[in-house]
């Protein structure tokens, strides 16, 4: 699949990444195409799972999310039922915005945003370490960001 993508493929991509609302009229104007060349392009790339969603993405400040935080996390045991276990509860936590299953010292890599560290702390002892499938915790605070971005590199196509 990777490769059969050209130019104007990819400056679609690109577009999208930027602003997912963008419609083939809106596309056709960025590509140099016709709406309805680029009305079949993006159907492609969907259905080829080039483009696996189309979101909003929110303010948390709008939100009321003041706090985001990076949290490894290493289970107790390291068998199938406890990461099933853990999955399954992970999966049911708002709070989470992504779990990453990752090599090295930690078994995961969350990412959590709370309204304030007291929702914080309160998410961490009543929902993340209501058991003993947890053995530890580490939280990295976001103080600042950086970078934000959900935009993929395309330069490996």
């Amino acid at each position: 699949m990777a490769g059969s993508l050209d130019r104007y493929d990819r400056t679609i991509l690109a577009a999208l990444q930027e602003d997912g609302s963008l419609g083939p009229a809106e596309l056709s104007h960025r590509v140099n195409l016709s709406a309805s060349q680029c009305s079949r392009r993006l159907a492609r790339l969907r259905e080829e799972g080039y483009i696996s969603h189309t979101v909003a993405i929110l303010d948390p400040e709008k939100l009321n999310l003041g706090i985001s935080a990076f949290v490894t996390v290493r289970l107790r045991a390291q068998s199938r039922e406890a990461d099933a276990a853990f999955r399954e509860r992970i999966m049911a936590l708002p709070e989470v915005v992504s779990c990453d299953y990752t090599t090295g010292d930690m078994d995961f890599i969350l990412r959590i945003w709370t309204r304030d560290l007291e929702r914080y702390a309160a998410f961490i002892s009543d929902k993340l370490m209501l058991d003993d499938l947890t053995q530890s915790v580490t939280t990295y605070i976001v103080m600042k960001k950086m970078k934000n971005t959900t935009q993929l590199p395309l330069d490996y196509l």
